[in-house]
């Protein structure tokens, strides 16, 4: 009997070492917490007198940079409702403006910098969809 008992504690002993093996071999799948928190990166041209593309669509909650450059001159990019308002150089630099799109709607990205006579028509529609 001693030795029936001593077999089935070994038997679950080495169950038991195998199941913890087995979990510490298994992959991972969690999101790693700091690419859950990377921008969605959206490359933007500013120029004489429109943005490209002139439509961005993302998600409610979804944290944004803008990788905004000009074609030409001096632009600039506004977004009033979420507090954006960066000046873009001439040249082709990219400029970075990052945001989290905190609200549901359709909201007009502005130039910021006179840039000639089409200035005011120069727009374009950030589209932020509620989460599903």
């Amino acid at each position: 009997m001693t030795s029936s008992l001593t077999f089935i504690a070994h038997s679950i002993a080495a169950a038991g070492t195998a199941l913890l093996l087995g979990a510490a071999a298994m992959p991972s799948f969690q999101q790693d917490p700091a690419a859950a928190s990377a921008p969605r990166e959206i490359a933007v041209v500013a120029s004489r007198f429109a943005f490209e593309p002139a439509r961005i669509e993302v998600t409610e909650g979804e944290h944004i940079r803008l990788l905004v450059s000009s074609a030409d001159g001096v632009h600039g990019v506004g977004i009033k409702k979420f507090k954006v308002e960066k000046t873009v150089p001439r040249g082709g630099t990219q400029v970075a403006v990052d945001f989290v799109a905190s609200a549901v709607g359709e909201f007009p990205i502005l130039c910021s910098e006179y840039c000639g006579k089409g200035h005011d028509e120069m727009t374009g529609m950030l589209v932020v969809s509620a989460r599903k």
